[in-house]
């Protein structure tokens, strides 16, 4: 009898589970005394084909025999394990039991492709905050690479910083220590898709940051579904030093008469109130992420999109459109909001939407979508010939993170710079 991993629970008996390695690191803590560290645990994720991860421990005294047995990326039936309830510090996945494996786990090599290659849990820039402390769960974050520091030394160890935009452009700093170095050159990174994960929630002068743990890595246009989809979203996306610059924020009246006056100027700032959602337009449509065209359903007993020019999309970009009345204290108009904007009101993208949340009637609006009724904020539109207004960006976009130096302001294993000028550039290693 087979088992799923989001069923196995703390002391119960070992049921077989089909997994895939995910990856592998080691848990560290400080010996004061000979003032060094030692390996606390040998820890691998294991992922099956339902997308649910767990952490699996070992005696790290034991890693060569464990890696003559495991390795990244395959996939094993696993039995004879020991399971654990999981800490409740620095947790990896949100599962309430660990796999201990000791000398009597079996693995038996098996090919199954249905099993992920890879394992995200993303969080929003909106969750972070009751994240802070070693407590708290590990994040998984994603964004564009904005910044790259070079090596710095900071108590006589060697980090990176790297400040990544997200999609609702939130930026934030990601501090890499030596033992999970960023592994990419600035020029290979700038611009890129970044997704890092367990990393722990730190706050300096009320800012958030990230910073790495033994567990995180890193990963530049991760083979995830939404890929293309992230890329696309980017692409549109303005770098950040751009955001937060003041724009003029007029009223829907004066919009209208500056276009009445002259229709070459298009584009416009307002702040206004979505009050209602019209009912008889459809809420997103499909992509082809390749060509960018329009993509058909063509339904069966699995149904599929095809394009045009591409033939069949496995994985068609999901996109916003929802069809609105906005209104200020000077006037009202019909506006459509626009992918980036509604991720930006919602805070879910559409594929979310469409393929987890299983709205996949572009007729049928969904609820989350209803819930903008009454929401006020300050939109970029661009007025049509109409006197409608298509909404690109919405929300006031968050001040940008300044580089900040450490200690942190939450307690970590790792020794801090008496001042913040204890900061110098790190040697680069000879050739």
């Amino acid at each position: 009898m087979m088992q799923q991993i989001v069923d196995v629970k703390p002391n119960q008996m070992p049921l077989p589970l089909h997994i895939r390695v995910i990856k592998k690191w080691k848990t560290q803590t400080m010996d004061y005394l000979k003032s060094q560290t030692t390996d606390q645990d040998l820890c691998y994720l294991f992922v099956d084909k339902h997308g649910t991860a767990i952490e699996t421990t070992a005696n790290p005294k034991k890693e060569a025999d464990f890696d003559s047995k495991l390795k990244i990326g395959s996939c094993y039936k696993v039995s004879a394990y020991i399971a654990i309830k999981s800490r409740d510090y620095m947790k990896v996945v949100p599962h309430g039991a660990t796999l201990r494996l000791g000398a009597t786990a079996v693995f038996e090599p098996l090919h199954d492709d249905s099993i992920p290659t890879y394992y995200y849990n993303f969080a929003t820039y909106d969750m972070l905050a009751s994240r802070k402390g070693n407590r708290k769960p590990l994040t998984d974050y994603i964004g564009r690479v904005e910044t790259v520091s070079p090596p710095l030394r900071r108590a006589g160890k060697l980090v990176k910083k790297v400040k990544i935009q997200d999609e609702w452009m939130n930026v934030i700093e990601i501090t890499f220590w030596a033992q999970t170095m960023f592994p990419y050159e600035k020029e290979n990174a700038m611009g890129q898709l970044l997704t890092v994960t367990a990393t722990m929630v730190t706050v300096f002068q009320e800012n958030l940051q990230l910073e790495s743990t033994d567990a995180t890595t890193a990963v530049l246009n991760p083979p995830i579904p939404e890929l293309q989809s992230y890329i696309y979203k980017f692409s549109k996306l303005e770098r950040s030093e751009t955001v937060g610059q003041k724009k003029p924020v007029l009223p829907i009246a004066e919009i209208k008469a500056k276009y009445k006056q002259d229709t070459t100027q298009t584009k416009f700032t307002c702040k206004a109130t979505v009050t209602e959602i019209t009912e008889d337009r459809k809420w997103f449509y499909t992509t082809c992420p390749k060509c960018k065209g329009k993509v058909h359903l063509q339904r069966a007993e699995i149904p599929c999109f095809v394009c045009e020019d591409d033939g069949h999309i496995p994985d068609p970009s999901f996109m916003y459109c929802v069809n609105t009345t906005i209104e200020d204290e000077s006037d009202k108009a019909k506006a459509v909001f626009f992918n980036e904007a509604m991720e930006q009101m919602l805070k879910k993208s559409c594929y979310t939407m469409v393929v987890k949340d299983g709205h996949t009637d572009p007729e049928i609006i969904p609820a989350d979508i209803y819930k903008l009724r009454g929401k006020t904020a300050v939109l970029d539109i661009s007025m049509k010939q109409d006197n409608s207004m298509a909404v690109n960006k919405a929300g006031i976009p968050p001040a940008i993170f300044p580089t900040t130096p450490d200690p942190k302001t939450t307690t970590t294993k790792r020794g801090a710079p008496a001042s913040p000028d204890d900061e110098t550039p790190g040697k680069q290693a000879k050739q």
